[in-house]
């Protein structure tokens, strides 16, 4: 239940150099005695977990690690972003979620009244990011009656992060935001020296939750601040409570690396056997006080297999806190590597790559966790074979009536797979497609899957090589799928977002339009009608410039903003932010210039008297060509959109631009 599993050799010439330590019992030669070619990353198994009864069964596995990173056997982690999400019938724009009632973080928020905004810090002589890492939030007023803005106030989120942080609002009953929750991190890795090369500085990774009081908008105060070890890997917010997963690798000062000789590896050797969890577990720290032990033994779970020889480089921390009481309510954590974490308002799943015990081949383990309260509870570990996508990982995962569904590929095959918590905490195989008697592929030869779109019954699965095969999977029986619908389109999707009644009649798509060879070439918004699942059908068409032109929203769907009118024929409104390419070279007809960059704003209008259209309304450009001297937008962060009613906003950086629906300029 860790990452994958490689045997890893040190070296016989190590051990023959610690036998000249000395010699005899309490000498160096027994202190170090430990063989470092035996030891090995403790494999991802898809068998349950138990939780640890004693320290030692945590802190061995650690150690090992401690002693494979100071020999140069492990490399650093890289961090990765998850993706995110869909919004309910709001007045105004929310967050886009993926499950309804699981708010993610994002650059923007918007309670209807203020817009928060997070932007880097710039500097005055250039108007580029400066060297400081600081971030600021803007507080911005809106008007929805209209459009009009007031900038409020800013406040500058202080401290060394390697990532922009990013917002969740606590809202009063009424929804108004009377507090920002802020996250961001500082990941450092292991960072080696320019001079002298003789030993690396162990810095350690940082979380850090600030609570930040906006009642007074003008004055906003830093009301409580949460450091943890680790760097963040995902967030949601349910209720007042957050969930934080998070990676943690220990640091022990003192250690000498790397440990290319006989006396750097006693010295490294006594460092870590006398190691305690307060070295090696995780802590956190409240407004700057004294650090505390965050994650207990009794907390973390082990594989029942786990030998003397298995190590852990680093341990998957999941904690609840609660945000208003400010209090951590519950901490687990356990030994694996993640390539993605999903959350319904019940469970709580982490996907990481392992390997299966017959060929080697790729799998998924999967580790679920009960959410109950602000408590977490570990209920059972399944695998299917393949792996899932780097891009918006969560958005292959669903919990649907207690049956967790997966896309995974391997080997350029893709596979949709049911698996089902039993009573042993196994999660075990209900069904998956294609099958013996159901034998159709999802996806043509050499296609990879793009994007994955699942709601209640049905599940929406775009690949992608030349051509954008839609396929339509019918899940009502979970015990058996059935490929029902598909259609062939150019292009490919990245984001797919089912609207009507029971969301079931539309299929919203973003993606890019391909021409010729398979050249990537303008942002294409696509809507499908999907009432008859056998036979999808596109509604309307609408695409943006040539090759180069890009979308925020193409691998976030944080960029999306959708709002769903009020009244018995409410229609559906979206804002989706282009960097357009469209202006042609004077030489290779096949390549454009930057022409804009705007918020496109649509429409999809409601009723029942005429069949569903896309309709785009207009363009807030937030940045034009000059035509002489820019060949490329500044590509301003953030970049989003909010709709209020008859109102439309641009976020563009720290720049804020309006307009009234019925004034938004054409393209």
């Amino acid at each position: 239940m860790t990452t994958a599993s490689r045997c890893l050799g040190i070296g016989l010439s190590i051990l023959i150099g610690l036998a000249a330590c000395g010699g005899g019992e309490g000498s160096d030669e027994a202190l170090v005695s430990v063989d470092y070619s035996t030891l090995r990353i403790a494999e991802s198994r898809a068998t349950p977990l138990t939780y640890a009864r004693t320290d030692e069964q945590v802190l061995r596995p650690l150690r090992n690690g401690m002693r494979l990173m100071t020999t140069g056997g492990v490399a650093t982690l890289p961090t990765a972003t998850l993706g995110p999400t869909a919004g309910g019938d709001l007045v105004h724009s929310a967050t886009t979620l993926q499950v309804e009632g699981v708010d993610e973080p994002d650059s923007v928020k918007y309670d209807g009244r203020y817009l928060f905004v997070v932007r880097p810090e710039m500097s005055p002589a250039s108007m580029s990011p400066a060297p400081s890492p600081g971030h600021f939030i803007d507080i911005v007023r809106t008007d929805p009656e209209t459009a009009g803005v007031a900038p409020i106030s800013k406040f500058l989120l202080e401290g060394e992060r390697s990532q922009a942080p990013v917002i969740y609002l606590l809202q009063t009953p009424e929804d108004a935001a009377d507090h920002v929750l802020a996250l961001s991190q500082n990941y450092q890795g292991w960072l080696m020296p320019l001079l002298p090369v003789s030993s690396l500085v162990m810095q350690p990774d940082r979380t850090t939750i600030q609570l930040l009081d906006v009642r007074d908008p003008q004055n906003v105060v830093q009301s409580w601040k949460l450091e943890l070890d680790g760097w963040l890997r995902a967030s949601r917010l349910i209720g007042d409570t957050l969930y934080l997963v998070s990676s943690y690798r220990p640091r022990l000062a003192g250690l000498l690396l790397p440990a290319d000789t006989p006396e750097k590896l006693a010295d490294n050797e006594r460092r870590i056997r006398t190691s305690t969890a307060s070295d090696l577990m995780p802590g956190y720290a409240e407004d700057g006080g004294a650090k505390q032990q965050l994650a207990s033994s009794d907390g973390c779970l082990i594989a029942q297999q786990l030998t003397n020889e298995d190590a852990y480089t680093d341990l998957l921390v999941i904690a609840a806190i609660n945000v208003r009481t400010r209090r951590v309510t519950d901490v687990n954590c356990l030994s694996t590597n993640v390539n993605g974490v999903y959350m319904s308002q019940e469970s709580l799943y982490v996907a990481g790559t392992g390997s299966d015990s017959a060929g080697g081949a790729q799998i998924t383990v999967l580790h679920k966790f009960a959410l109950d309260g602000g408590g977490l509870t570990y209920r059972a570990t399944g695998a299917v074979a393949g792996t899932i996508s780097w891009m918006n990982p969560s958005y292959f995962m669903d919990e649907h009536e207690g049956d967790l569904r997966i896309v995974t590929s391997a080997n350029g095959a893709h596979r949709l797979t049911v698996l089902r918590e039993t009573s042993g905490q196994n999660l075990m195989l209900v069904s998956s497609l294609p099958n013996g008697t159901r034998p159709s592929p999802i996806g043509k030869p050499g296609e990879s899957v793009y994007a994955v779109r699942f709601m209640s019954e049905r599940a929406y699965v775009v690949t992608f090589q030349v051509t954008d095969p839609l396929y339509v999977i019918d899940l009502r029986d979970p015990a058996d799928p059935l490929l029902a619908g598909e259609l062939e389109i150019p292009g490919f999707s990245t984001y797919l977002r089912p609207l009507g009644k029971d969301q079931a009649e539309m299929l919203l798509s973003v993606g890019q339009e391909v021409g010729v060879g398979g050249r990537r070439e303008g942002i294409k918004v696509q809507l499908f009608d999907v009432r008859d699942i056998t036979r999808p059908q596109v509604i309307g068409t609408e695409i943006f410039g040539g090759a180069g032109s890009w979308s925020d929203a193409l691998d976030d769907p944080h960029a999306l903003a959708f709002l769903t009118m009020p009244g018995a024929n409410a229609g559906q409104r979206f804002a989706v932010p282009i960097h357009v390419f469209d202006t042609a070279h004077s030489t290779d007809p096949g390549r454009f210039a930057w022409t804009y960059s705007g918020l496109h704003v649509f429409e999809i209008p409601g009723g029942r008297e005429s069949a569903p259209q896309l309709r785009l309304q207009g363009v807030i450009k937030t940045e034009e060509q000059p035509g002489d001297a820019t060949p490329n937008p500044t590509y301003a962060v953030p970049s989003r959109g909010a709709l209020h009613g008859e109102s439309v906003f641009a976020i563009q950086g720290g720049r804020v631009l309006s307009s009234l629906w019925h004034d938004l300029p054409s393209s």
